[in-house]
Order: structure tokens, then C-alpha cells, then sequence
């Protein structure tokens, strides 16, 4: 598999194994034959993976932005911060195991909540990470 394939299995990997009060870890949610959201709240979403080049001389790197979708329905901010907490606490300078690779940072750097109508909130957080071959 490529880098991107593995990058992003690891960080599933991470969340799936850490205790976020979601009802699951998605890549896209499930859906039903008509385009409707099937997924039990809360849950979360893998959102785009974008890799950059970043060789050195001696090193193939690649900088990774990524974003991980909080989706909630309570009609609070709460439950979404709180699972944006966790998501936190289990990925921010946390290594990742990549076969053939080292995760030398991993960082967040925003992180957002917005209502979305019909008590749902929507929130994003990105994360950097620098990776480089061993």
C-alpha cells in the first residue's frame, strides 16, 4: 500500500482504539439507498487526508492535513467538544504506527462546532502530521 492508504489506516487504527463516546469511526457514514445518513449519533468521519511533499535530503516526507468530522444531535455544543477532547487526547503528539515509516509530529491545529438545524452539530478539527521514510 502507499503512504497514503497506511497514514490514514493508522490514524483509524488510533481513534478505533480509543474510548471517544462515539457510536463509531467512519471513512464516509453509512448510508441508506436514498442518500440518507444511517449512522447512530454521535459518531465521526474521516474527512480529506492531504499530503504535501516535504523531502529532505537524505528522506522522502511527505506534511499531512487531515480532518476528522464530529457529528452530534443533541442541539449542544457539549457532546461534540467532549468527543473533540477525546479525539485530542488519543491523536495530539501521539506516534503512529506506519510500517517503513516514522511519525515524528502530530499536531492539532484548529478545531470548530457549528449547529447545523434539527438539533445537529457538526464539528471539525485538522491535524498536521510529518512523516518520513525510515
Amino acid at each position: 500500500m502507499g503512504i497514503e492508504v497506511d497514514f490514514q489506516a493508522a490514524l483509524f487504527a488510533r481513534l478505533d482504539g480509543a474510548t471517544l463516546g462515539v457510536t463509531g469511526v467512519y471513512d464516509i457514514a453509512p448510508q441508506d439507498d436514498d442518500s440518507g445518513d444511517t449512522a447512530i449519533f454521535p459518531y465521526v468521519t474521516m474527512g480529506r487526508v492531504v499530503l504535501t511533499e516535504l523531502d529532505s535530503q537524505t528522506k522522502t516526507g511527505w506534511a499531512a492535513q487531515v480532518r476528522i468530522h464530529t457529528h452530534s444531535r443533541t442541539g449542544s455544543m457539549l457532546e461534540c467538544k467532549n468527543v473533540q477532547g477525546a479525539i485530542f487526547a488519543a491523536l495530539h503528539r501521539a506516534p503512529l504506527t506506519i510500517s517503513g515509516f516514522n511519525n515524528y509530529s502530530l499536531l492539532r491545529e484548529d478545531s470548530d462546532c457549528q449547529p447545523m438545524g434539527d438539533n445537529k452539530i457538526h464539528g471539525v478539527c485538522e491535524y498536521r502530521a510529518l512523516i518520513e521514510s525510515v
